[in-house]
């Protein structure tokens, strides 16, 4: 397909029209035998070009930077998402919402018209921030605007501290929005790959699913010649789950790679069985060369090279073609597959090589002009800007400063994180910039919940588990993601001396009668060092409570005797701290040895109602189940994380100081 008349270098069929049919009518499509005999070759051709982009990145002292800002020019989709968001009405737009929003207007039989009496059901797998999620949204309520929809998600949990923050998408607005519709399994992480049958059980409790979408990856930039190898684990978990959930009938989005291995098209051909139509899909907004690829002429970078991320649209389920399928039927049409994208591919990294520092802006004009154009038009644009009905997303934007922390890129900075020496120059530098700014101190608090910010004390506890107030997961004796602490210093210091993390409420000094040994009366001092478990801790707050409500207490000390410097590292330190804010009227976060003092205990008619139940129903779950994470709202938390912040600054300042830091040597 050309652009115009003029001879533009550059192609649009290398952008748009990417697509393969595997399946059509419960038929494996014909095979063309003349193309099979690429397959070998294809992969070596792609090799050779990689070696020529990196001659090209090599030859000049900037190589590298010109060729990743000429491949941003001659894919312009990377401007889609601020498109859709200007022009068209879109909010929260990203390239996973633009793929999707492609995805479903090329196949809108993937949302099927359900009566008033069963409503739409979606389930999306890896779908953290959840774009998926809003691009159906506004399809939904554009073409379908009568319709039901009920949908329900799961991703790593970006709240969870055994899991490494490189690993995570940490954009949480929709899950905080929504919590109860996300599902994070039994230990509380998200990770698909420990959900056993019988939470799978569980989760079709009430229905089957009639669309399930799945975008999982991992990240494989630092050898990205192993990414089929590594991803297919996750791939084949993902089918398995899909599979478990879907109704008769159902679909399935899924984000695939390459197909090279006899594994991986093994699994292609068992999963695709089991539908009648199969197509694989690449977006516009796909990059058709985006991953990282290194080369022996630059060995310790990576050049703009190889995008091998497709989706797989899968329709019409059929649970008797599961359980009966041969994979020998497929292998040809699978084949073909690949060798058709690997040679998209190709071209594509051939018309880049061909046009590096030959193509004038004006043809870059027309061609960013025509791709734009094609781009409306496949995505429904001018409808989808006007949506017949309310998003089923609304509601109220919470207060999320976490987020504030971690800043763009956060993954590709944290990685270079990964050594003691990286860890060292890290945290001089990180220390550096925290001592120029100023920070104002916060020490004393007045504390004055409103009734609807701890009415969560009077729920029920199914409406505690679902809306994530009560969370309970997985347990680990290292902390490695927190909402607390800037996730620089955090790493650097896992890095460097993990030993130093030390979690405020998980002590050093640990006695298991300290707790009951306590008067619970006057001034009570309390050295957390010597507090056993999380059991105790809930004792403790019940018993403080009932010094409060017998106004037998006036001030409490939260003392830390070892000479080691603790954090609030963990939901569950800041919900403890959380619940004693809600005790007394005054707080006071000064760090070192007395870490916070609490005074002008409430007055027992100003406490919630239903304050000892709740509790005393955290005693009984921290008995059954000994894992308790976080009892507190994340609304709580985001009002307490300014104060939360403020001590750890102190406390890592005092771990940090100028003198010993800088007498480090980075070796």
């Amino acid at each position: 397909m050309s652009i115009t008349a003029s001879n533009c270098p550059l192609n649009l069929s290398l952008i748009a029209n990417r697509e393969f049919r595997l399946r059509s009518k419960g038929e494996w499509s014909d095979e063309d035998s003349s193309t099979l005999l690429l397959f070998d070759s294809i992969a070596d051709e792609i090799s050779t070009l990689k070696e020529r982009i990196g001659q090209i990145c090599a030859s000049e002292c900037d190589g590298l930077r010109r060729w990743r800002l000429h491949t941003q020019e001659t894919h312009p989709l990377s401007m889609a998402p601020r498109l859709l968001k200007e022009q068209y009405n879109c909010r929260n737009t990203s390239q996973s919402y633009c793929k999707f929003l492609e995805i479903l207007a090329r196949y809108p039989q993937l949302v099927r018209n359900c009566s008033h009496q069963q409503p739409f059901r979606s389930f999306h797998l890896c779908e953290a921030p959840g774009h998926f999620i809003t691009a159906l949204d506004r399809f939904i309520c554009t073409f379908h605007s009568n319709m039901d929809w009920f949908w329900e998600a799961n991703s790593l949990n970006p709240h969870n501290e055994t899991t490494d923050t490189c690993d995570m998408i940490l954009e949480d607005e929709i899950i905080l929005g929504q919590p109860a519709r996300w599902h994070f399994g039994k230990d509380g992480t998200g990770d698909i790959r420990k959900w056993d049958n019988e939470y799978l059980t569980s989760l079709v409790s009430s229905g089957r699913y009639f669309l399930i979408t799945a975008d999982g990856s991992f990240y494989t930039q630092d050898v990205p010649s192993e990414q089929e190898l590594r991803t297919l684990p996750l791939l084949e978990i993902e089918f398995n789950i899909a599979m478990k959930l879907l109704s008769e009938g159902g679909s399935l989005v899924i984000k695939v790679y390459t197909f090279f291995m006899p594994q991986t098209r093994n699994l292609i051909i068992r999963v695709a069985s089991c539908f009648d139509e199969v197509s694989v899909f690449k977006p516009m907004s796909s990059k058709g060369g985006n991953n990282e690829v290194g080369t022996k002429y630059i060995p310790m970078l990576f050049i703009y090279g190889l995008n091998v991320q497709r989706y797989m649209i899968c329709i019409g389920y059929r649970y008797q073609k599961a359980i009966q399928w041969n994979e020998a039927d497929g292998n040809h049409a699978v084949r073909s597959c690949e060798i058709y994208f690997s040679k998209l591919q190709s071209l594509f990294m051939e018309a880049n090589i061909r046009t590096y520092n030959t193509i004038t802006k004006a043809d870059l004009g027309v061609f960013r002009d025509c791709v734009l154009r094609e781009f409306r038009k496949r995505t429904l644009a001018s409808y989808i800007a006007m949506p017949k009905r309310d998003s089923h997303l609304l509601s109220p934007l919470l207060d999320r400063p976490w987020i504030g922390m971690f800043g763009s890129n956060y993954v590709e900075n944290l990685r270079h994180i990964c050594d003691k020496r990286s860890a060292v120059q890290h945290l001089k530098d990180f220390l550096q910039l925290d001592c120029m700014k100023e920070y104002d101190i916060i020490e004393d608090i007045e504390v004055e919940f409103a009734d609807d910010e701890v009415e969560f004390i009077g729920w029920p506890l199914e409406k505690l588990i679902d809306e994530k107030v009560i969370v309970t997961g997985s347990t680990s004796d290292r902390i490695v993601h927190s909402l607390f602490v800037p996730p620089v210093l955090l790493r650097s210091l896992l890095k460097w001396k993990p030993e130093v993390l030390l979690d405020f409420c998980d002590g050093t000094n640990k006695n298991a009668q300290y707790v009951h040994s306590l008067e619970y009366s006057g001034h009570i001092i309390i050295d957390v060092c010597k507090i056993y478990s999380k059991k105790d801790w809930i004792f403790l707050l019940k018993s403080v409570l009932f010094g409060v409500m017998k106004q037998k207490i006036s001030n409490l000390s939260l003392v830390w005797s070892a000479g080691s410097t603790p954090f609030i590292l963990s939901r569950f330190s800041a919900s403890v701290l959380a619940i004693l804010c809600i005790m007394f009227f005054n707080v006071s976060f000064t760090g070192g040895s007395t870490f916070a003092t609490f005074s002008m205990p409430n007055y027992p008619e100003d406490l919630p109602s239903g304050f000892e139940l709740y509790l005393s129903l955290l005693s009984r779950i921290s008995v059954q189940t000994g894992n308790l994470c976080c009892f507190v709202p994340y609304s709580m938390l985001a009002m307490m994380h300014p104060h939360l912040l403020s001590v750890n600054r102190r406390q890592w300042r005092d771990l940090l100081s100028v003198e010993s830091i800088s007498d480090l040597e980075v070796t």
